[in-house]
């Protein structure tokens, strides 16, 4: 099926659950907990609560100036709740939300118990994300290619090694990857950066501008998926040659002014967006940067009935 088949399937278990030793996040390995509290503890009860809430735990990209706390005002007093969170590279945090399956609810910091560390929820996160989060990649008019899928948790899918290993192998390529606002991943083989640069930066910038299509701006910075070291980097645009014109390209420094991308408080509780896909490109919604093309089979089939 190609590169546009999809991926990640739901995995039948085997004997139970058992839950992989391996490190699904591709910031670093999952560390593991030792000892276990006695279960009638305010510990153990709270490690009971956390184990029922783990299979609906999914990481949540934000702007990097996010504030890491929700806000409340009581009393004339000012109580700020602290939220865990683990930086990624200069313009982006990750959060974690649980899916209550009509909203998302910001998971705080006292519902984590203090056995378990910030890698080990991401990559409980993730894991999770694998699991239940079906999408495709398709191709774009401007020649890169864009995750379709659930736009709560599309752009969540840049912690997930395993999709660019495979990904940078379909393509036998490095990667330019871009996410300028939630709902949008795209990328770009390296080999075609001279052609396909400048487009995926007037896509961006058009999303990042665009009123209706920047509900939830993430970050201007560009990514590097190096398929030899497996490693994700932030990526500097290269400057034009003498004599060419400049692109207009989404920013690369390694800080991104606040200012830039606004960043409005995380609410306790947020509405989920429709994952609703497009069904066809000429629907309103679509941005016109953003034409998806559609999978041959799926074209041959219509045309069949």
């Amino acid at each position: 099926m190609g590169l546009f088949s999809k991926f990640n399937k739901k995995k039948k278990k085997k004997g139970g659950s058992t839950e992989p030793k391996r490190s699904e996040s591709i910031l670093a390995p999952e560390t593991s907990s030792n000892g276990a509290p006695d279960p009638d503890s305010p510990e153990g009860k709270q490690l009971q609560k956390f184990e029922e809430l783990k299979p609906r735990i999914y990481p949540f990209l934000r702007p990097a100036n996010t504030p890491p706390f929700l806000r409340f005002e009581t009393a004339g007093r000012t109580i700020d709740i602290p939220l865990p969170c683990i930086p990624f590279h200069a313009a982006t945090r990750i959060f974690f939300v649980e899916d209550t399956g009509t909203s998302f609810r910001v998971l705080q910091k006292t519902a984590v118990p203090e056995s378990v560390s910030l890698l080990e929820l991401l990559n409980i996160s993730i894991r999770n994300l694998v699991q239940n989060v079906r999408f495709e990649v398709r191709a774009t008019t401007f020649g890169g290619y864009i995750l379709v899928g659930n736009p709560n948790h599309v752009t969540s899918y840049i912690l997930v090694k395993n999709l660019w290993k495979d990904l940078a192998k379909r393509l036998d390529d490095n990667l330019i990857i871009a996410m300028p606002v939630r709902e949008a991943l795209l990328f770009i083989p390296e080999k075609k950066q001279e052609e396909l640069l400048p487009k995926l930066a007037t896509a961006c910038v058009g999303m990042l501008k665009d009123p209706e299509h920047r509900t939830h701006p993430l970050t201007p910075l560009l990514f590097h998926y190096n398929r030899e070291t497996e490693q994700l980097s932030t990526y500097a645009v290269r400057k034009p040659k003498e004599g060419d014109a400049p692109a207009e390209a989404p920013k690369t420094e390694p800080h991104v002014p606040e200012s830039e991308i606004p960043a409005e408080p995380l609410q306790e509780e947020m509405p989920k967006a429709s994952d609703a896909a497009p069904a066809s490109p000429t629907e309103k919604k679509e941005a016109p940067h953003l034409y998806i093309v559609p999978d041959a089979n799926e074209e041959e089939e219509k045309t069949e009935e």
